[in-house]
């Protein structure tokens, strides 16, 4: 007798826009160039929240980059939400990079308490020349 799975569907959690407030330059080498973007948003979604964030990312020569990132969404009602995220990403255009990865919620809000559960995915867009980012939040409980 063969076991059916149902399989968990992925849903659009929620979209966040936010603008890069500085970047820093950490190193150089022939690996490629070492940054820190801090930015600040909103999320609109499943649950709406104030975003702060820094990514930490490598820029290699060939326009690819990996990165990894940290960030706070603090919604109307006083909760938080930690996400931790990683990923990657491709110059496209000097005014276009594409990058997409994984991340994860933690908090200790009861009525955000399945974000806790969730495979979280994401993929967005940055625009160097204005600090302007746009992420698709998708997760699958």
């Amino acid at each position: 007798m063969e076991a059916q799975y149902a399989e968990a569907k992925e849903e659009l959690i929620g979209e966040l826009r936010e603008k890069t407030t500085t970047i820093t330059v950490k190193d150089f080498s022939p690996a490629g160039i070492r940054v820190e973007y801090n930015s600040e948003g909103e999320v609109t979604g499943r649950y709406n929240a104030r975003h702060i964030e820094t990514v930490s990312g490598l820029v290699k020569p060939d326009g690819s980059s990996d990165y990894e990132a940290r960030a706070i969404d603090t919604t109307s009602d006083g909760d938080t939400i930690l996400i931790t995220a990683k990923g990657k990403g491709m110059v496209e255009t000097p005014t276009k990079s594409r990058f997409e990865g994984e991340h994860t919620f933690q908090t200790a809000s009861k009525k955000l308490a399945w974000l806790n559960t969730v495979k979280g995915r994401h993929e967005g867009t940055y625009n160097p020349a204005t600090g302007e980012v746009s992420i698709r939040l998708y997760g699958k409980t």
